[in-house]
C-alpha cells in the first residue's frame, strides 16, 4: 500500500485555497474573510497560535457557503485535470490520501480517483472534530485506521510529514513533477 499527501503532492496546488477562490468567484461576499485570513497569518507567524487553530481560521469561509456539497462537486468537476499526470500514471487500487484538508473537499476527487482517503474532519459548517491530518498526526490517524499494516511509500511535498515518511519503508519528496527518494526504513538517505 503506498500512501500520498495530496495538496502539492498529487495535486497542483492547494485545494482548500483553489476551493476558496472557486466560492469566492460564486459569492464575491467571501472576499470579506481576507481580515480572517491576514489575522491568522499574523497569529502564526507571531506563534500566538497553533498550526491546527491557524488552519481552522483559513477554513472558516465553508461555514459561509450555502449548500456547500454541491459546489464541492461541481469544484472537482472543473478541477479534476490538476491530478498530476505522474500520480496518474501510478495510481494503485489500495493507494490512501492522507490530507490535512477538510475531508468533505478531499474525500470527492479521491473518490473520483478509486483511492481511500484520511483528511480533517471539517463538517461543512465549519466545524473541527478532533485535530487536522497534520505532522505527527498523520501517523496517528494512519494507525487509527490501519493498525501496524506496513506502508510501502509515502510521497509528500512537505517535510512537517517526515514522520510518515519515516512510518514507510521508502519516503519521496515531491517537488512539482520531480519525484526523489529521501528516506529509506526510517532512515534520511
Amino acid at each position: 500500500m503506498n500512501g500520498y499527501d495530496f495538496d502539492n503532492t498529487i495535486l497542483y496546488g492547494n485545494s482548500t485555497r483553489r476551493f476558496s477562490f472557486y466560492c469566492t468567484l460564486r459569492f464575491p461576499y467571501l472576499i470579506f474573510m481576507i481580515p480572517v485570513i491576514v489575522l491568522a497569518l499574523i497569529l502564526r507567524a507571531l506563534h500566538i497560535i497553533s498550526v491546527n487553530k491557524y488552519l481552522h481560521m483559513l477554513e472558516w469561509f465553508i461555514a459561509l457557503v450555502p449548500n456547500v456539497e454541491k459546489y464541492v462537486v461541481k469544484f472537482w468537476d472543473k478541477n479534476m485535470k490538476h491530478i498530476k499526470p505522474w500520480y496518474l500514471e501510478n495510481r494503485r487500487d489500495d493507494d490512501i490520501v492522507i490530507s490535512a484538508s477538510p475531508s468533505f473537499i478531499v474525500e470527492e476527487a479521491c473518490r473520483r480517483l478509486g483511492v481511500a482517503c484520511i483528511a480533517t474532519n471539517l463538517d461543512t459548517r465549519a466545524r473541527l472534530h478532533g485535530k487536522h491530518v497534520y505532522g505527527k498526526e498523520k501517523v496517528s490517524y494512519y494507525k487509527s485506521v490501519y493498525g501496524d499494516k506496513p506502508l510501502a511509500t509515502y510521497y509528500s511535498d512537505s517535510k512537517t510529514d517526515v514522520p510518515m515518511f519515516k512510518l514507510a519503508g521508502k519516503g519521496y519528496f515531491v517537488k512539482g513533477d520531480k519525484v526523489t527518494l529521501l528516506y529509506e526504513n526510517s532512515e534520511r538517505v
